[in-house]
């Protein structure tokens, strides 16, 4: 509830609606502006900047102003300089709007691994589908490997990637994870 109190007194500090409104859609305006789309076909138009605001709804910030969190080991934790995000459909999102972030928000890039690399230390590996700070376990894999690959490949962000790959390779080697060690076993079994 402190927290909450903290990030009211710091995101609406006036009891002002019009001033927020007006800053709501510049904000919009300035994210849809990133990439601009010419064309004649307004439906076009209109499904392209849909689909462009629909990616960015999610993931969420999850970290309050002062960057305290609860994490998925039910503490509360602290950020240091970057901002945790959560609600990660990594399934759903690895392939095209995490490949699109790393252009049109490469800053938030770099907090995305930081959260992911975050998680891992706090819950023993990579998240998979990461809701509000804990594993829902929905989807199958760990497609967050490819989130951190891709900005690693593209040079976005300060984060460990010593630690990175660390983590990628111990959450690939959860023996218990999904029957990964019976799969590792049978594929050892077959080659030999």
């Amino acid at each position: 509830m402190e927290g909450a109190t903290k990030n009211l007194e710091a995101e609406v500090p006036e009891n002002n609606f019009d001033k927020y409104l007006a800053e709501v859609k510049a904000n919009w305006n300035r994210q849809l502006g990133k990439i601009e789309v010419k064309g004649n076909n307004q439906n076009d138009q209109v499904n392209f900047y849909t689909a462009l605001y629909h990616s960015m709804i999610a993931p969420t910030i999850y970290s309050d102003v002062d960057g305290a969190y609860y994490g998925p080991d039910k503490k509360i934790h602290q950020t240091d300089g970057w901002v945790n995000y959560s609600t990660f459909s990594l399934w759903d999102t690895f392939r095209a709007a995490h490949p699109l972030f790393t252009y049109t928000e490469p800053e938030r890039v770099n907090d995305m691994v930081k959260s992911f690399m975050a998680f891992h230390e706090q819950n023993g590996r990579l998240p998979v589908w990461n809701f509000y700070g804990s594993e829902t376990d929905m989807m199958i894999g760990y497609h967050a490997v490819p989130v951190i690959v891709d900005a690693y490949l593209k040079g976005i962000g300060d984060f460990d990637a010593e630690k990175a790959l660390a983590a990628c390779v111990a959450t690939a080697n959860i023996d218990g994870y999904r029957d990964i060690g019976a799969y590792k076993n049978t594929a050892i079994y077959l080659i030999t």
